[in-house]
């Protein structure tokens, strides 16, 4: 700010910002009487930005997507579980029940052999049918996954 020449309205000594709005009095910075007077701008109101919606419109409102990835891994870790997110409490429970079923048989002779099949089918079932369920519920809500 030393390289600007003085305004010509500006008293000795004092510097300029360098949009010449401001003057510097040697204590603070004080509007500059001598500025140019700036031109109005008319408002103008921003354009929305189109993004992807978080939620999608129903009959009733909003709606949220289910994701099959996320019922996926959930009914990993507890079959059937991924099914009741999905809004399926009737095949859930009962994927969760017959699984609670085939591990509580597996303490037994009999159990090994009807429990460790029933067991894994009905592991296999759940992760199917909670990948399948999200896409479903999808579906009948009107989102494309």
């Amino acid at each position: 700010m030393s390289d600007q020449p003085p305004e010509a309205g500006a008293p000795p000594g004092s510097q300029v910002s360098p949009d010449g709005l401001w003057l510097w009095n040697g204590a603070a910075w004080v509007a500059n009487p001598s500025a140019p007077a700036q031109a109005l701008v008319p408002f103008s109101r921003p354009v929305p930005t189109p993004y992807a919606p978080l939620a999608y419109p129903a009959a009733g409102g909003y709606v949220a997507p289910k994701s099959p990835g996320v019922s996926l891994i959930v009914s990993f870790f507890l079959p059937g579980v991924g099914s009741l997110m999905n809004g399926d409490t009737g095949i859930g429970i009962t994927i969760l029940l017959l699984w609670i079923l085939s591990v509580i048989l597996d303490f037994t002779i009999i159990g090994l052999i009807v429990g460790i099949p029933l067991g894994l089918a009905m592991f296999i079932w759940g992760l199917i049918d909670a990948y399948q369920g999200a896409q479903r519920w999808n579906r009948r809500h009107g989102i494309i996954s």
